[in-house]
């Protein structure tokens, strides 16, 4: 009888399904990940995005030196095959706030237009419908994505920087009324 180690399995197991393991991580309908949310200078909180069963759900809160004076908290849930069944809860020094779709495109249209461009898979399409508003892909250097928004007063231009179809962008920059900067953690 010949004795095999399981290390040598398990490399001889990763070699065979490397690429099948690849395919299906590309596959995967789900997704997660947090960002550090930066206004000018400092960072103001975090926000992770994740992606189940057809919907995203983006939850953020205010942290560090901010949340001493600040605190903030918000919960989206974005139904990718109904967007206008799409929702967010917004706590804000004990305030709370209720956003129905059409109110979250005129006060945070920043969010679902994010959610909206990150779930594109395969070829980005040069014009992206979210509600009322229209992304339009302007331009493309390497591995960075200038997108124009228009019909919105709060957002007018993001960019992805170190972003493919699929992955998750090193930095969001989203330019409007108030810029923010979102950096992978």
């Amino acid at each position: 009888m010949m004795k095999i180690k399981a290390g040598r399995i398990l490399r001889l197991l990763r070699v065979k399904l490397g690429f099948l393991t690849v395919l299906l991580l590309l596959l995967t309908p789900s997704f997660a990940v947090t960002y550090k949310v930066k206004f000018a200078f400092f960072t103001g909180g975090v926000i992770s995005i994740n992606r189940e069963d057809g919907r995203v759900f983006v939850d953020g809160k205010s942290t560090g030196i901010v949340s001493w004076f600040y605190h903030y908290k918000l919960h989206m849930v974005y139904d990718l095959k109904n967007p206008e069944r799409s929702y967010m809860e917004e706590d804000e020094n004990g305030k709370k706030r209720f956003y129905d779709f059409q109110k979250i495109l005129k006060k945070k249209p920043w969010l679902p237009i994010v959610v909206r461009i990150l779930t594109q898979s395969g070829e980005v399409p040069e014009k992206i419908t979210v509600g009322s508003l229209t992304i339009v892909l302007t331009k493309r250097d390497n591995d960075d994505w200038y997108f124009t928004v228009y019909g919105s007063k709060n957002v007018k231009e993001v960019v992805l920087k170190g972003w493919y179809p699929g992955t998750f962008p090193r930095e969001i920059v989203v330019k409007g009324k108030k810029d923010i900067k979102l950096v992978k953690k």
